[in-house]
């Protein structure tokens, strides 16, 4: 080979690599994203993520759209979340149910919390104990004094063993030492019509799925599970103003496959952040009962750690499995 046609061959592989050069020092992001879920569309997961990712579209000028991936309790879209490339198109909005479900199904082929990058925190949504008009009990205090007075009489509707709302009103019955009947759905729809009617004495919901039926009387709230009262309900009691400590709540939060680089996820975490501190974002979710919750990648894998040891107890004293 002669020194030309080395020169030549050079230069064209100098010219090859000039794309990849291109690529790994563009701005990000250059492409549209995918913020996926595993929920099914029309679920509050979904509507918060549709929210997000309108805003998130316009901050980062790139289209940020949604994929709902449901099934097996959130399983199959987490799965194929976490097995995305890292490179930050790919990354999913969850719920607090991501830290349910690996507790009830024991045979996963991923680890929720080692195989993810933690980004941003996003919103919390406190449920609301909801009963039929007619029961003779106006808070938590009451309900119980009539739990205990008549055992087994008294009845908890959820949307399923093991779920948020079977495991929030377990988590209810333990802190405040009485016991109702525990009847499980297929899922929250069917438990709104059978509480109305009175199949179902109390139940457990976001405060969006049953506000109008509150407010036209057909329902009524007996106590919220956040910390401290709502302010769309401020004459409604915490519940853990009668059984301290019983504050367990609904969150969202975004995270990416594992080994994302920090410099994207920095940018992602105060995008998110601002936005969901901001006064468009908030008075959307409010509408909902649901609150900001912005936090650090760092504080967000503690607190995903705290809630996965939390539900972990809840499910096994629950006894729900999934084989």
């Amino acid at each position: 080979m002669n020194l030309f046609n080395r020169r030549q061959i050079l230069a064209a592989s100098s010219l090859l690599c000039i794309p990849h050069l291109v690529r790994a020092n563009e701005a990000y992001p250059s492409k549209s994203i995918r913020l996926s879920t595993p929920n099914s569309a029309g679920s509050g997961a979904d509507g918060m993520s549709r929210r997000l990712a309108d805003h998130m579209s316009k901050a980062l000028n790139q289209a940020v759209f949604v994929e709902n991936i449901p099934g097996a309790g959130g399983v199959l879209g987490s799965e194929k979340l976490l097995r995305a490339q890292p490179d930050g198109y790919t990354i999913g909005l969850i719920s607090s149910n991501y830290v349910v479900f690996p507790h009830l199904y024991k045979k996963l082929a991923f680890d929720v919390l080692k195989d993810m990058t933690p980004i941003a925190g996003v919103a919390s949504t406190p449920m609301v104990l909801v009963a039929r008009a007619d029961l003779p009990a106006g808070d938590v205090a009451e309900l119980k004094a009539l739990a205990l007075k008549n055992p087994g009489k008294f009845t908890l509707g959820s949307s399923g063993n093991g779920t948020i709302l079977h495991l929030m009103g377990m988590y209810m019955q333990e802190k405040g030492q009485f016991t109702l009947t525990h009847v499980p759905y297929k899922g929250a729809g069917p438990v709104v019509p059978d509480l109305v009617s009175g199949i179902v004495d109390v139940a457990f919901f976001s405060y969006a799925t049953v506000e109008g039926l509150v407010k036209d009387g057909r329902l009524k709230v007996l106590g919220v599970s956040s910390a401290k009262r709502l302010p769309n309900l401020p004459k409604v009691q915490a519940i853990a103003e009668t059984f301290p400590g019983c504050v367990l709540e609904a969150w969202y939060a975004v995270v990416g496959p594992k080994g994302m680089p920090s410099e994207i996820v920095q940018k992602l975490n105060e995008t998110i952040s601002a936005i969901v501190q901001s006064e468009s974002f908030k008075s959307q979710i409010a509408a909902e009962g649901a609150m900001p919750a912005p936090m650090k990648p760092d504080a967000l894998m503690e607190f995903m750690k705290s809630e996965f040891t939390k539900h972990g107890s809840l499910v096994s004293r629950s006894g729900a499995v999934i084989q």
